[in-house]
C-alpha cells in the first residue's frame, strides 16, 4: 500500500472516531483510542504497522491505566487532526447549457414607454409625470372610496379669548402686521369631498387645476381679495422646512419668554422644533397676564414691553400656525415662523401671501398623488377659492352681516358636506361654462384693488424646500383676457434656480417674470371666451375628465339650449337648426378660418343631442322603462279586476 493511500486512510479513520466520540459524550483513553486505530490498520493489512501500534498502545495503556485524557491533550489531538486534513478541492465551475437558459429564462423585456392615456394626454409634452397622477387609477375604476382628511384649525382661531379692543399696544401691533384679517376668515366646516375632487384634478407641472372647461388656479389676487393680506414685498426664505432645536430653544427663551427646561421638554414631546397650540395659547395667557400684572405694579418701562411683545408674538405665531401655515399634524406650529417676528414693526415687509400660496401648493402636489390621505395648507382659502369662482359647488350660506371692508372670504358660511367625493367627481365632469364666474371680485374692487404683482410669472417660494410655479398666464380668463394657449410651463418658470435667485426674480418681475400686454391678449367679450383651438388642444396634452364619460368629451357652453339642462333635447328642432346654420354659411363664401368656425359651432350645437341619445340607449337597454311600463299595466290590471268585484 502507498504512503499517500495510509495517510488517507488514517485520516479518514481519525475523523470518524472523532466525530463517535464526540457523539457518545465520553472521553476515551489513548489505549483505546489506539486498539480502535489498530483493528482498521489491520483490515487493510498492513502487518508491520500493526505490531508497532500494538506495542505502542500495550505500553501507553499499561502506564496510564486506561486514565482519561487531560483536556490539553484533547486539544493537541484535535489540532493535530486538522493540520492534517487536505485542503478542500475547489469546485468545478458548473457549465451552462445556452440553449436550455435562454429557452427557458429569457431575459426581461423593458415594457415600451407609455405615450398616451385612456382618456387622455394623447401628448405628454406638459405632463410628463401623468403616470404616477391619481387621475390613472381613477379612470380604471380603483379608489373610488378615496378621500382627503381635510386639516382645518377654524374653530381653534374662532374659539380663540382675544385681548379686548381697549388694549392698544396689543392690536395696535397686530392691525399694522396685516396679519389681522385671516382672524376673520377661518371657517368652522370645510367639505372633504369637495377639496378632494378638486385636489384631484390639480397637477404640480402647470400648478393649476385641469377642468373640462379650461385650467384654473388660486392666484395671488384671489388671496390678496379673499384673505386681505400682503402679497409684495419679500416672500419668506429661511432654509429648509424647520430649525435646529438649539436654535429653537434660543428663539423661544428670548422672543416669547418660554422657560428653556419647558422648551426642551415640548420640543421632545412634538419630536423636533415645534410648538403645540395649546403649550402656546397658554404662554399668550400667561404673558399677557404677566404684562398686566408688570404694568399694574408699575415695573420698569422695558420688562413691561417685553412682555408686551411676547404676548403679540405668541398671538401671531398662533394665528399664521392655524391659518396659512396649518400642517398635517393639525397639532402644532413650527418655530422657524418665529424667524419673521422677532421685530414687531417689520412683519408687515414680509409677503405671507405669495408664501402661504406656495404652501397650500406644495400640499396639493401631494393630493394629487395615489397614496396621500391628509391635506394640509389653508383649506378655508381652497374653499373660499371653489365658493367664489364656482356657483352650483359647495354648500353655503351668504352672511348678511358682511360688509366690504372684511375680506371676501368672509362672506360665505360654508355648510359641512360629506367626505365622499363620488358626486363631486361626476358634478365636474359634467360641469359647463355658465357654472364659472371667472372674475368674482368685481364689487370688491374698491375695498382691495387689483395689484400689478399679480401679473407675476414664475416661482413662488416658502422657504428653500417648499417652490412651487406661479404661472397666470395659463388663466387669463380670470384676469378678464381671452384665454390662448399658453407657453410650457419650463419657459415661465426657469429650472436651476434657488431661493436667493427666486427672490430676486420676484423683487424684479417686471423685467423678465411678467405677463405683458402682448401675452394677455384681447378682453373677453363673454366671460369663458378661448382662441380657437384651445379646448381640443387642452384634450390632447391634459386628461379634464377622471370618470370614463358617455357623453362626448368637449365641454357644454354657457349658450346651449335650455333643454340640456333639464336632460330634454328636441332632436329634429336641434337638427333644424344647425342644417340651417350650415346651409347659410355655405351659400356665403367662407375662407379656412369661417368653415373651421361654422363647423365648431355645429358640433357644438349637437352635443346635446348625442348625449340625449346616448342616454335614452342606456334607458332601454338597462330595461328601465319596459319595468315601468309593466309595473304600471300590473298596477292598473289590479286596480280594474277590484272596481269588477265591487
Amino acid at each position: 500500500m502507498s504512503l499517500d493511500r495510509m495517510m488517507q486512510n488514517r485520516k479518514r479513520r481519525m475523523k470518524t472516531w472523532k466525530k463517535i466520540f464526540l457523539k457518545k459524550g465520553k472521553r476515551k483513553g489513548r489505549k483505546e483510542w489506539m486498539r480502535k486505530r489498530r483493528k482498521r490498520t489491520r483490515k487493510e493489512g498492513d502487518d508491520d504497522g500493526e505490531e508497532e501500534v500494538d506495542e505502542e498502545a500495550d505500553q501507553e495503556g499499561e502506564e496510564e491505566g486506561g486514565e482519561e485524557v487531560d483536556d490539553e491533550t484533547e486539544e493537541e489531538m484535535e489540532e493535530e487532526e486538522e493540520s492534517e486534513q487536505p485542503p478542500p478541492e475547489p469546485k468545478k465551475p458548473r457549465k451552462k447549457v445556452t440553449r436550455v437558459t435562454q429557452g427557458r429564462n429569457p431575459p426581461r423585456v423593458k415594457p415600451p414607454p407609455v405615450t398616451c392615456y385612456d382618456g387622455g394626454p394623447s401628448d405628454l409634452s406638459l405632463l410628463p409625470g401623468f403616470g404616477k397622477h391619481v387621475a390613472v387609477p381613477l379612470w380604471k375604476g380603483e379608489l373610488q372610496s378615496r378621500y382627503l382628511r381635510v386639516m382645518n384649525n377654524g374653530k381653534k382661531i374662532n374659539k380663540f379669548k382675544i385681548c379686548p379692543k381697549e388694549y392698544s399696544w396689543f392690536w395696535n401691533v397686530v392691525n399694522a402686521s396685516g396679519l389681522e384679517t385671516l382672524r376673520r376668515t377661518s371657517y368652522n366646516h370645510t367639505d372633504w369631498g369637495l377639496l378632494t375632487a378638486f385636489a384631484e384634478r390639480w397637477h404640480p407641472e402647470t400648478g393649476t387645476f385641469h377642468l373640462p372647461i379650461g385650467e384654473m388656479t388660486i392666484t395671488l389676487d384671489d388671496v390678496s381679495s379673499l384673505l386681505h393680506i400682503p402679497i409684495t414685498e419679500k416672500m419668506l426664505d429661511h432654509n429648509g422646512t424647520s430649525c435646529t432645536k438649539e436654535d429653537g430653544e434660543e428663539m423661544c427663551v428670548e422672543y416669547l419668554n418660554f422657560p428653556i427646561n419647558k422648551c426642551k421638554k415640548e420640543f421632545k414631546k412634538m419630536k423636533g422644533a415645534h410648538i403645540g397650540f395649546k403649550t402656546l395659547k397658554d404662554l399668550y395667557i400667561d404673558n399677557l397676564r404677566d404684562a398686566l400684572k408688570a404694568e399694574r405694579l408699575k415695573k420698569p418701562a422695558e420688562d413691561v414691553e417685553f412682555l408686551r411683545e411676547c404676548t403679540i408674538r405668541c398671538y401671531l405665531l398662533y394665528l399664521i400656525g392655524a391659518t396659512i401655515f396649518t400642517n398635517k399634524s393639525m397639532q402644532y406650529v413650527d418655530v422657524i415662523f418665529l424667524t419673521y417676528l422677532r421685530d414687531l414693526s417689520l412683519v408687515n415687509t414680509w409677503n405671507w401671501g405669495a408664501s402661504g400660496l406656495a404652501y397650500l401648493y406644495n400640499y396639493l402636489d401631494a393630493a394629487s398623488r395615489p397614496r396621500c390621505g391628509n391635506h394640509g395648507g389653508y383649506n378655508c382659502l381652497f374653499q373660499a377659492w371653489i365658493m367664489a369662482h364656482f356657483k352650483t359647488f359647495g354648500g353655503r350660506f351668504v352672511d348678511p352681516k358682511y360688509i366690504h371692508d372684511n375680506p371676501y372670504a368672509a362672506i360665505f358660511l360654508p355648510l359641512k358636506g360629506p367626505k365622499f367625493p363620488g358626486e363631486h367627481r361626476s358634478a365636474l365632469d359634467t360641469m359647463r361654462m355658465d357654472e364659472v364666474v371667472f372674475c368674482p371680485y368685481e364689487e370688491h374692487r374698491q375695498t382691495r384693488p387689483f395689484q400689478d404683482i399679480s401679473w407675476y410669472t414664475g416661482w413662488i417660494m416658502c422657504g428653500s424646500a417648499i417652490i412651487n410655479p406661479h404661472l397666470p398666464e395659463r388663466v387669463l380668463r380670470q384676469f378678464g383676457h381671452v384665454q390662448s394657449i399658453p407657453r410650457h410651463p419650463d419657459v415661465s418658470a426657469k429650472a436651476g434656480m434657488n431661493r436667493f435667485t427666486i427672490a430676486d426674480a420676484f423683487a424684479s418681475y417686471l423685467t423678465a417674470n411678467y405677463v405683458t400686454e402682448e401675452m394677455r391678449g384681447p378682453k373677453v367679450v363673454r366671460a369663458f371666451d378661448t382662441v380657437p383651438g384651445y379646448i381640443p388642444w387642452l384634450y390632447r396634452v391634459s386628461h379634464p375628465k377622471i370618470l370614463p364619460p358617455v357623453e362626448a368629451d368637449p365641454p357644454t357652453h354657457a349658450n346651449l339650449e335650455e333643454d340640456n339642462v333639464s336632460g330634454e333635447c328636441d332632436v329634429s328642432e336641434v337638427t333644424k337648426k344647425v342644417r340651417a346654420d350650415l346651409r347659410k354659411a355655405l351659400d356665403g363664401q367662407l375662407n379656412l378660418a369661417d368653415a373651421l368656425v361654422v363647423i365648431e359651432k355645429a358640433y357644438t350645437d349637437l352635443e346635446p343631442v348625442d348625449a340625449y341619445l346616448v342616454r335614452r340607449k342606456r334607458k332601454r337597454d338597462s330595461g328601465e322603462g319596459t319595468k315601468k311600463r309593466k309595473k304600471k299595466k300590473k298596477k292598473t290590471t289590479t286596480e280594474d279586476a277590484g272596481t269588477s268585484s265591487l
